[in-house]
């Protein structure tokens, strides 16, 4: 396997921001939400 070029790892982490980095704000956003839900449902 050959070393990848700077283009090619540029690309690759740019795939990798625009893929990866929203599903895991997604993800954080939704844990928040639901401990929020549970403080709710617990204290009310």
């Amino acid at each position: 396997m050959k070393p990848l070029s700077e283009s090619t790892k540029r690309r690759m982490a740019e795939f990798f921001m625009r893929t990866s980095i929203p599903r895991i704000l997604a993800k954080e956003q939704q844990e928040k939400a639901m401990e929020k839900e549970t403080l709710k449902t617990k204290g009310a």
